[in-house]
């Protein structure tokens, strides 16, 4: 049987955790077998503030050559410490619009996003990462900016309210391969849950909170506590309580692998 090669597109603001954003994708992906495109865009009206034209385009072009060079410098340990190919790609223009232009032509199987802090995608209002979820199907890794796994690190695995059908797919069972931990079940109760059967050869550790406004928080403390490394969410049924996917990304300290789209 034929193992998947996987496409791994991380899309970055070359903000400053871009590097531990990287290392998790390059352990990511030589646990899954995969090739990580790097994608930054630079948009031209941050760039110049001449009105002269000829100054408007040197300020572009100096620009594009400085953000270049920065990419393959940080790009470059990284890719030779996990001996994984990284290709980067740097254009300029509208960002939402080059992102798309980049999903079409890389095709990835997984997008990488880096977590916002304090002020999370203004609960996704107009941002890449909603962006991002309205228009690729597929499993979107939300990483975390302080959480740097080790290249020979095992997986402690975990699943948020009872979305079995997350384990499903075969990126699923690639990492659940990874891991001889227990499976770690996060839910919201309320009393109307009905667990799915689903046949895994692992045992499952059950954390049960109860419904309230901070049963998010709590989550995400105990999250940190017992060491997640990678939490699956579905983005369209998050249980039966009905649980916000803006609040849940907003919230989770942890990496977050959003599945669910129609392909997946």
């Amino acid at each position: 049987m034929e193992t998947k090669k996987y496409k791994i597109l991380v899309l970055s603001d070359l903000g400053d955790s871009t590097g531990n954003i990287l290392k998790n994708t390059a352990h990511l992906a030589k646990m899954i077998g995969g090739d990580i495109g790097f994608f930054h865009v630079k948009q031209p009206s941050k760039v110049v503030k001449q009105d002269n034209q000829l100054s408007a385009i040197r300020s572009i072009n100096a620009s594009y050559v400085s953000t270049k060079k920065e990419i393959e410098q940080l790009v470059g340990p990284i890719s030779e410490s996990y001996h994984q190919k990284i290709d980067p790609v740097v254009v300029l223009g509208n960002v939402k619009e080059e992102i798309n232009k980049q999903i079409q032509s890389f095709q990835p199987d997984i997008i990488v996003l880096g977590q916002r802090k304090q002020v999370p995608f203004k609960l996704l209002g107009d941002s890449i990462t909603q962006h991002v979820l309205s228009n690729f199907d597929g499993p979107v890794m939300i990483a975390s900016h302080d959480k740097v796994l080790e290249q020979d690190q095992e997986l402690s695995l975990g699943l948020f309210n009872d979305t079995w059908e997350c384990l499903k797919t075969a990126l699923a069972e690639e990492l659940l391969e990874h891991s001889n931990q227990p499976l770690k079940s996060f839910r919201i109760a309320n009393g109307h849950f009905r667990s799915e059967e689903i046949d895994l050869d692992k045992k499952i550790v059950e954390y049960n909170f109860s419904t309230s406004d901070n049963a998010l928080k709590n989550i995400s403390k105990y999250l940190s506590k017992i060491k997640v490394d990678v939490l699956f969410v579905n983005r369209e049924k998050t249980g039966q309580d009905k649980t916000n996917i803006n609040d849940i990304i907003g919230t989770f300290n942890v990496p977050l692998l959003l599945t669910g789209g129609p392909n997946f």
